[in-house]
């Protein structure tokens, strides 16, 4: 997302750049009406791709020259703006955000320095014990990666097959279409929206504007404009973030920045624009580690709040491009010493990270924090997304006993598996497993990434038939009931779409003779508890969350007793009265936003034995 300032005779690319960065902010600061104003980052690739392209083809020199020429410029542009941004993150971060995420955000930090910060998102989102990680202050590198990747590879092929064959890029450009749609569709939406193979018919699309020698003329300049933001603004009002990304919906804003290129009218032109869309690339980079910390310290800022920091972001991107990104435009050519510097200042941001991490970890603490997952997620008995076969062999507890009972449900079912395995152990029972990310125990069909989950559905059909085959004594039943989950159908209620797919499961495992256990489910903190905890040292009841219960947890004990299933509430368990600590008998309850962790879990046997030796 760099902005070229030199590019002054295409003032409306510099307003879309500018009307891009603020859907972009917008959207992350939860401004109301801008749904899809993560879409902004798709136009920027479109730009990008013009931009670059006609660079290239106005050139001079041997392509050795141009080539070179243009990784020294897109260095300069590049990486002095995002260096001191990494180093500004790393030093906010270490003194603002939860020490316990230092470690991470250091990797994450190591991938910006690489290049490849959307390869380690990547990484991150298709692991399950990722997702409930809070949002890291690199998280926008991602988009940069992607157009770094792009340069990597784009002026070579350009430069020496491309440069004169326009229909060749416009063939590229459609097969790299169909390539995203399939990677979308078929394959994964998160792949898709971090590979840059991915999007790379964005910025091809940009490309092929470039090398078109089509024109508007005339009237018809405007015309075109104003229906090439007609369809921007529809696409940001109308999109949504549960929709897939990239996707079909994605045509839509794309085309339409690419009909505001093309028309190259005076109707896209607008001074103040023009000025954010100099201050695009450093305001790009500035916003998003801004809002990350003031939704750490306080989750629901107001929007004075929120208003304020996109000022104080303006502010501190206008300081860096006269400052940081003019200077060095001004400056010819490319000096080696740049790079030992580069390096130097990235390796002063990394340390950062590593010691402030290592402080806290080392440092004394009152809080013995456990951040482990149940040992079924490494030994691949806790089936992953893409996983869809229960595995018979997880078998655990006392395994030559012949008393067997099963456990069965989504993430919150796997978080009692530490505890009904001590009580497996301790009462001579055989215990076997059939959990899976983020998928329930029910009929009930979800979408992952705007699209249906084929794999929770197909394990969710074969789950009552293979129940039945191990012949248990009891199933247990345990599912996030505290959060709304997306559901693949249309709804009017979703409690009542709960209650449906709950209630048609029960009836399968009944009509199969299972005795059940449900386990309701836990408290919902909504914040990562542990990093609470690591900036609450000295008052943990600042991270303490209220009783509740859902009207799809109250459901679920509803139609557990109605199906003669026996119903275990753990929240007595849990909350004291009406509050539920984030800290008991000395251990954090929970090891990110959501799950107990297992620690505390073991603390529990002796209740869960007493209510599972209550079962006939």
């Amino acid at each position: 997302m760099t902005s070229v300032k030199n590019y002054s005779k295409r003032r409306d690319i510099q307003a879309l750049r500018g009307v891009s960065v603020l859907l972009v902010i917008f959207y992350h600061y939860n401004i109301t009406g801008f749904n899809g104003g993560f879409l902004g980052v798709d136009v920027f690739f479109v730009i990008s791709g013009f931009v670059i392209t006609r660079k290239l083809q106005t050139g001079t020199g041997s392509v050795r020259q141009q080539i070179i020429s243009f990784y020294q410029n897109r260095a300069r542009r590049i990486l002095p703006v995002s260096l001191l941004s990494l180093l500004a993150i790393a030093i906010a971060s270490s003194l603002l955000l939860s020490p316990l995420d230092l470690h991470q955000y250091m990797v994450e930090g190591i991938g910006v320095l690489l290049t490849i910060p959307n390869l380690v998102f990547l990484n991150e989102n298709t692991n399950y014990l990722s997702q409930s990680l809070n949002p890291s202050p690199f998280l926008h590198y991602w988009s940069l990666g992607v157009e770094e990747q792009f340069y990597l590879a784009w002026p070579l092929m350009f430069l020496l097959f491309l440069r004169n064959k326009k229909r060749a890029i416009y063939i590229l450009t459609g097969l790299f279409l169909v390539l995203a749609m399939v990677t979308t569709y078929r394959l994964s939406e998160v792949y898709s929206f971090y590979l840059p193979t991915s999007r790379a018919w964005e910025l091809l699309l940009g490309a092929s504007l470039a090398v078109s020698r089509k024109t508007i003329e005339g009237s018809k300049k405007n015309l075109v404009a104003l229906v090439g933001w007609i369809g921007l603004f529809i696409s940001v009002y109308v999109i949504s973030s549960d929709q897939p990304t990239p996707g079909v919906t994605t045509l839509l804003p794309v085309f339409a920045s690419g009909l505001i290129i093309l028309a190259d009218a005076q109707l896209s032109t607008n001074k103040f624009l023009e000025w954010l869309g100099d201050l695009s690339f450093p305001l790009y980079l500035v916003h998003w580690p801004l809002i990350v910390i003031l939704n750490f310290r306080d989750p629901s800022p107001s929007i004075i709040s929120r208003l304020a920091l996109i000022a104080l972001a303006v502010g501190l991107s206008h300081l860096l491009h006269v400052y940081v990104e003019l200077r060095f435009h001004r400056i010819g050519g490319f000096r080696k010493r740049w790079i030992p510097t580069y390096f130097a200042i990235g390796a002063v941001a990394i340390s950062i990270f590593a010691v402030s991490s290592q402080s806290f970890s080392s440092g004394p603490n009152s809080i013995k924090f456990d951040l482990s997952s149940p040992v079924i997620y490494s030994n691949g008995c806790h089936l992953s997304f893409k996983e869809s076969e229960p595995k018979p062999s997880c078998i655990f507890g006392d395994k030559t006993s012949t008393s067997k009972i099963v456990l069965i449900g989504d993430s919150h079912g796997a978080q009692w598996f530490p505890a009904l395995e001590e009580f497996a152990t301790q009462s001579h029972k055989k215990l076997v497993t059939f959990t899976k990310s983020g998928c329930p125990a029910t009929d009930l069909a979800l979408l992952r990434g705007g699209i249906t989950d084929r794999q929770c559905s197909q394990w969710q059909s074969v789950l009552p038939k293979r129940l039945a085959a191990q012949k248990p004594d009891y199933v247990v039943i345990s599912d996030a009931t505290q959060i709304t989950a997306k559901v693949a159908a249309p709804y009017t209620s979703y409690v009542d779409t709960w209650s449906a797919g709950f209630s048609s499961f029960l009836s399968k495992l009944q009509s199969e003779g299972l005795k059940v256990v449900v386990i309701g489910d836990t408290p919902y903190p909504g914040q990562n508890s542990p990093s609470c905890l690591s900036v609450h040292i000295k008052d943990p009841a600042h991270c303490d969350v209220p009783r509740t219960r859902t009207p799809a947890s109250i459901a679920t004990k509803e139609i557990a007793l109605k199906y003669g299933a026996t119903f275990i509430d753990p929240l007595d368990w849990i909350c004291d009265g009406n509050i539920c600590p984030a800290v008991k008998a000395g251990v954090n309850v929970y090891r990110d936003n959501s799950h107990l962790s297992v620690a505390f879990t073991r603390t529990l046997v002796a209740q869960l034995t007493t209510a599972l030796n209550t079962v006939a």
